[in-house]
């Protein structure tokens, strides 16, 4: 058995620790993660081992050498340009003829290799995954096994509603030398993203339970912990000092003045110096040679060797890296970091979160404000439906809104046109403006159209052949609402929802030069040709001959023009009403009137509520709003439901035929759903009850079950394993097929600690019988 380490990774969210070092050589306790590593693989009898390099690749091999200091042979092998994990792999192909254990550079763990070795040997299959239950998936594959533990799905990083299982996958696995021949020289070629799919239905990828302790130090969060795991012995690792007090290790030759208080759990590095009257509260590290003057406040902080820090200074759970210096009385707050070789002038204060990259010099007295994202606001979900909501100046901060506008516009390249669109609002207005200047600075230009609502704005996107838009409008409930789309006026991709997250986080935006700056330009619309490019996907002459006599309430004046000019151009007469008529009054009103539907609009003409002759209300309903668009698309015939909503039920309308076939841009637009609408009835009649009678809808319920964060991934594996039998299929959430029209989808909420859960069948009945056992279900796995 030989081994294999991953150690070519840059350490982005570990900036600014990882500018000046590669990822696995950061320090833990003098040691770098890698080491860990390393002595692991030598404690279970490999000693032949193989480590993939890239960033600053030099660091690791002048360390380590050939490993004879550790009792290993080490062999490099350049990952140059990147290949990803299993690109990386490849390029030891020569080196790895025969089985071996890939473990990851950055973790830290104390799992028995030796069990994984013999359950992988036992099952005689190519991949043995390690993996372990964790309380939140995200930042990891989520795996699911059935009883054999065979590994049945595999979802990389999920967000919380796309959670599948609590378990995950923990980057160590065993592999046969078979495992090659799946990967392609010289490309880029990862595990998770393209090798596992292939060897899911093939029975070849089988996941090991491990157990023991696991931690994958991706952030400066996750870094710190590490530190407070090794002190705590949660890790079964050695720690090579003494440990002089209980839980209290230190290093030869430190010295220490008097009135010193030192608690542990806590770390001194050989050779340091301890003032008098320093209190070092628990979890706190002071690195080699490193110096701490007197009455300093050391707590829950982390000081990194040869730095120096003066008298009178506060470190309240901050890193601080090697060769830095704290002068006099100054205080670093709550995750704040210093980087390596930083002078910090005296009485100077770094705020909550504040970051200062390495050699930098701060004067004295100086202020640092926050920086970065905090993890709340990374576990948020704050980017969903491609769409960003706050109430404005809490949330939806000018700070926050240049960021999400510089994170958008980076998706795009340098020099393409963005729309950007909304209703006249002083509120709105402010936010237009942030955006397009935000923009404008990573070298997109911007075309500012005139007030429309937003099914005609997505039109205008792709009439003016726009990369992309934003739609911005202020909603009493939500608050501001800003609308994010790509070409064609769709909505961003999953794909390119993720990236922009990525973007906001780490604020990697694509600033260019003052010369590139974007620039804007004002243009009008026609909103004729909007209603023209709708007629064309809708049967006219059907729906004219019915002429139908709708009851509308009067709605801003844009949006009123816009609708005069669809339904007469359909043959429908209108008559308008008062906006605030209630319920009972519009139903006398059909009645006197003789119409055949009442319209009333609100939401800017976003929604409605469809009036039949008979007294029925119905409410509109789009696949945004259900929340399950790829569930609701028959994939038989690529066609996308109508739908209406009448109490809790949804009723769902499927369209069949060339002429009827959904077209993307259109899914939210509401002339569009409205003209549909129209043209079903026509078909059957001229009532929407009598069209209800002849061509039955299929019914969708909706409900919610509450669900604590860290139970989630542990109910959605027990519902797969539970079902396993039955077809099922992964998309956002997980949908259990019971017949050809029948089946219920169950979706994590990415805000709150619950589920949605959803039942579709031809029958409410049987769509409500199919929604209660799926929720005793999920109440009695929480219990479990």
């Amino acid at each position: 058995m030989k081994g294999v380490i991953l150690a070519g990774g840059k350490g982005r969210r570990l900036r600014p620790l990882t500018c000046n070092l590669p990822k696995p050589m950061l320090p833990l306790l003098e040691k770098p993660v890698i080491e860990y590593n390393i002595e692991l693989l030598r404690e279970h009898g490999i000693h032949e081992i193989a480590i993939t390099v890239q960033y600053m690749s030099t660091a690791i091999r002048r360390y380590f050498g050939d490993g004879s200091k550790w009792g290993v042979k080490l062999q490099y092998f350049e990952d140059s340009p990147p290949l990803g994990t299993a690109g990386s792999i490849k390029q030891a192909e020569a080196f790895l003829d025969e089985p071996f254990v890939v473990i990851s550079g950055d973790a830290l763990t104390d799992f028995n290799l030796s069990k994984g070795i013999e359950f992988h040997q036992c099952r005689n299959r190519l991949v043995t995954m390690f993996v372990k239950e964790v309380e939140n998936p995200l930042s990891f594959g989520s795996v699911v096994m059935n009883r054999e533990h065979e590994i049945i799905r595999y979802m990389e990083k999920p967000s919380w509603n796309e959670v599948i299982s609590n378990i995950v996958n923990t980057g160590i696995y065993i592999m046969d030398p078979e495992i090659f021949s799946y990967i392609s020289s010289a490309q880029f070629f990862d595990f998770s993203h393209h090798v596992f799919p292939l060897l899911e239905n093939k029975k070849a990828l089988f996941g090991y339970v491990a157990q023991g302790y696991w931690l994958d130090i991706g952030t400066l969060d996750q870094y710190r912990q590490a530190h407070f795991d090794l002190l705590t012995k949660k890790v079964q690792v050695p720690i090579s000092y003494t440990e002089v007090l209980p839980m209290v290790w230190m290093g030869e030759g430190v010295t220490i003045e008097k009135g010193t208080k030192i608690h542990g759990p806590s770390f001194i590095g050989e050779g340091a110096s301890i003032g008098a009257g320093v209190i070092i509260e628990p979890y706190s590290i002071i690195g080699k040679c490193s110096t701490i003057l007197d009455h300093t406040h050391v707590q829950k902080s982390i000081v990194l060797a040869h730095t120096y820090v003066g008298k009178r200074c506060e470190l309240l759970e901050a890193t601080v890296g090697e060769n830095a210096m704290i002068k006099d009385d100054v205080t670093l707050f709550e995750k704040s970091v210093v980087a390596d070789r930083c002078q910090i002038g005296k009485n100077t204060v770094i705020q909550h979160n504040g970051k200062i990259w390495p050699n930098k010099v701060v004067d004295s007295h100086s202020i640092i404000a926050s920086s970065g994202i905090t993890e709340n606001e990374k576990n948020s979900g704050w980017l969903q439906k491609s769409r960003v909501v706050g109430r404005g100046n809490i949330e939806m901060t000018p700070q926050v809104v240049v960021k999400i506008a510089m994170a958008y516009g980076s998706l795009f390249s340098k020099g393409e046109r963005i729309l950007i669109g909304g209703y006249d609002d002083v509120k709105v207005d402010i936010f237009k403006k942030l955006f397009l200047h935000a923009i404008h600075s990573v070298g997109l230009y911007t075309m500012e159209c005139q007030e429309m609502n937003d099914s005609a704005f997505r039109y205008a996107i792709n009439e003016l052949e726009c990369a992309g838009g934003i739609f911005i409008r202020f909603e009493q409930e939500e608050g501001i609402v800003i609308q994010l789309y790509g070409k064609e006026g769709i909505r961003l991709s999953y794909k390119q929802q993720k990236e922009m997250e990525h973007l906001y986080m780490s604020e990697a935006f694509h600033y260019v030069y003052d010369k590139d700056i974007g620039r804007n330009e004002t243009v009008h619309v026609c909103l004729e040709k909007y209603v023209e490019s709708v007629l064309v996907y809708l049967d006219i002459e059907t729906i004219q001959k019915q002429t139908f006599h709708l009851l509308i309430n009067k709605r801003d004046e844009m949006f009123q023009s816009l609708l005069i000019s669809f339904l007469r151009k359909l043959g429908c007469t209108i008559t308008w009403v008062y906006a605030s008529e209630q319920k009972e009054h519009v139903k006398l009103l059909m009645k006197s009137s003789r119409a055949h539907m009442a319209l009333m609009f609100y939401e800017q003409g976003n929604k409605f509520e469809l009036y039949d002759n008979h007294g029925g209300i119905y409410q509109s309903a789009n696949c945004e709003e259900i929340d399950v668009p790829d569930l609701l698309l028959e994939t038989t015939e690529s066609v996308y439901p109508l739908s209406l909503k009448l109490g809790e039920c949804y009723l769902l309308f499927y369209m069949y035929g060339e002429q009827s076939k959904f077209q993307m841009r259109w899914q939210q637009d509401i002339l569009y759903r409205i003209g549909k609408l129209f043209e079903l009835i026509a078909r059957q009649g001229n009532t929407l009850s009598t069209m209800l009678e002849q061509s039955p809808p299929l019914y969708l319920l909706c409900d919610e079950v509450v669900c604590s964060w860290k139970e989630k991934g542990k109910v959605m594996g027990m519902l797969l394993q539970d079902m396993e039998k039955r077809e099922v299929e992964v998309l956002e959430g997980i949908q259990f097929k019971y017949t050809e029209k029948e089946w219920s989808y169950i979706v994590s909420d990415a805000k709150h600690p619950k589920f949605l859960v959803y039942s579709h069948a031809r029958n409410p009945v049987i769509a409500k019988e199919n929604m209660k056992t799926l929720i005793e279900k999920i109440r009695q796995y929480q219990k479990v």
